[in-house]
């Protein structure tokens, strides 16, 4: 399959990450939240990225968007 746009598959991975370390470095994240949304990540990257079928990459690509929500309303929240 052609992929039009192929660097919007990391969009959401990036986005994730650099508002995960954002937060952290603010101190907006306790130990306890920073190490479950630090495992949603990487759950999500690797059945994203690692997945063996499409449907989990499909899974993982649609955890990792949630998180960048999620994160994104935080930040917006928060600050």
């Amino acid at each position: 399959m052609l992929q039009i746009f192929p660097f919007l598959a990391w969009l959401a991975a990036i986005i994730s990450a650099i508002l995960l370390a954002a937060l952290w470095s603010a101190g907006e994240l306790g130990p306890g939240a920073l190490g479950v949304l630090a495992a949603w990540f990487l759950v999500a990257a690797y059945c994203q990225f690692l997945g063996g079928s499409a449907i989990v990459a499909a899974l993982g690509l649609l955890c990792q968007t949630i998180l960048a929500v999620y994160l994104i309303f935080r930040w917006k929240l928060t600050s």
